[in-house]
């Protein structure tokens, strides 16, 4: 089913999310970028594998905590949770039929920062710990020690060096022996050996990876901007949890068309009775129980009120589908190019006699009145209303702060009040308000 436009960015904002809460999260840079670590093992490639596999290395593991694991963080470590480590290893055979284990520990960890939104999975730098743990116990399996080898400038230790000084107990992966760090790091092959097309193989794929992890943080901070700058329609209902039926009738009976999630978004119509009727789509509309709804202050006021007004009342011709502030988007002198507060309204009876100009210009003096009696000190400053009906007969209607102000006073008759607005076409508006109908 089509959402409505509003809710495509929220909804496609949760599935980025989703992915953070699941293997293929997103995290945000850190500080330093993992360092790979790499002994040769007088073993072949296929024994080496079945021993890894029989150690379950390949299989991603919880940690305690991130502390002793980690080289550095952005943030203080006693905010981590959840934290999750999985090794990266790759198994590249040397002409001498030995075999170059090469690991890197990918930790990953869910910062809690006080502020929420600024809350998510990052990418931890692993201190070799793991890495080294598991070398150590690989090694133990095979029942040999690792050739001779030297070190290799890609391959070598985080800075700072390894602090192992406290215990190994709390390591998942220890196997109650204590292992100091070798001496030196073996790469197995020099930068021109056989396994040089393999490095560089995985060296292309992890920059491959590190670039897409790059674009997917960008794509999910610029729906956020997105959503914080769009103007929120006042006139959507909220689902309250996974599972609402919504019913082809206002009927308990009636056909279900599909069940909605928590937090979808649906336009509302109008009102029958305990049934809330929503827009799914252009050319699809159904029905939700009001208790399975939460309705926001525009649609709650039209509903039945404390002070005993029906819940059935009458709906009204017309509904503001966005509100923002901008410059007047015309040449009245009155306004021209000065800040305004801008409804643009949509018709919701589809009768003409219901939405012909006097309709609109009550709806539009309702509008000047409500912003009128809610402005503060602390709102925006603005010079006038601008009243927007989107719609093939629709119009504008625009007046001053001054003007509005002098009616609302009563020194200035409603009917006299339209002699000073700007309307056009002044033809959408032919239908005045009856002289009697005075402030």
């Amino acid at each position: 089913m089509r959402r409505p436009k509003y809710a495509a960015c929220k909804l496609r904002l949760r599935a980025l999310w989703m992915l953070s809460a699941l293997g293929t999260s997103i995290p945000r840079p850190a500080t330093a970028q993992a360092v790979p670590y790499a002994r040769t093992y007088a073993k072949s490639n296929e024994e080496v594998d079945k021993a890894l596999k029989e150690m379950q290395a390949y299989a991603g593991q919880k940690l305690p905590t991130v502390e002793g694991f980690v080289a550095n963080a952005e943030h203080p470590l006693d905010r981590y949770e959840r934290p999750f480590y999985q090794f990266s290893i790759d198994l590249l055979p040397t002409a001498s039929g030995t075999t170059v284990v090469r690991v890197t520990a990918k930790i990953t960890a869910w910062y809690a920062d006080r502020d929420p939104s600024k809350s998510a999975y990052e990418a931890l730098p692993s201190n070799g710990r793991l890495e080294l743990d598991l070398l150590d116990r690989l090694n133990e399996k095979l029942g040999n020690q690792p050739s001779a080898s030297a070190s290799r400038p890609d391959v070598q230790p985080p800075k700072p060096k390894l602090d192992l000084s406290s215990s190994l107990s709390a390591n998942p992966l220890a196997s109650g022996k204590t292992s100091a760090p070798t001496a030196s790091v073996s790469a197995g092959t020099a930068a021109d050996g056989p396994g040089s097309e393999e490095v560089t193989a995985l060296r292309g794929k992890r920059e491959a990876e590190e670039k897409r992890m790059r674009q997917l943080t960008t794509e999910l901070q610029n729906l956020q901007e997105i959503q914080r700058n769009q103007a929120h329609p006042l006139n959507l209902v909220v689902v309250k949890k996974t599972g609402t039926p919504v019913r082809a009738r206002p009927t308990a009976g009636s056909s279900v068309l599909f069940t909605a999630t928590a937090d979808d978004e649906f336009e509302f119509l109008d009102a029958d009775g305990e049934w809330i009727h929503v827009q799914i789509s252009p050319a699809l509309r159904g029905y939700i129980r009001r208790d399975n709804l939460d309705l926001p202050e525009y649609v709650a006021a039209r509903q039945k009120s404390p002070n005993g007004a029906p819940a059935n009342a009458k709906p009204e011709a017309f509904r503001v589908e966005r509100e923002e502030t901008g410059v007047f988007p015309g040449k009245w002198e009155a306004l021209r190019e000065k800040p305004v507060k801008i409804y643009t309204v949509q018709r919701v009876l589809q009768d003409s006699q219901e939405t012909g100009g006097t309709a609109k210009l009550n709806f539009a003096f309702s509008l000047f009145q409500k912003f009128s009696a809610d402005a503060t000190s602390s709102a925006p400053e603005v010079h006038g209303i601008v009243v927007i009906f989107d719609s093939a007969d629709g119009g504008i209607i625009a007046a001053t702060i001054a003007i509005i102000e002098q009616v609302r006073g009563g020194s200035l008759a409603r009917d006299d009040f339209w002699k000073y607005c700007y309307l056009d076409p002044a033809d959408a508006f032919r239908a005045a308000p009856k002289p009697s109908e005075k402030r």
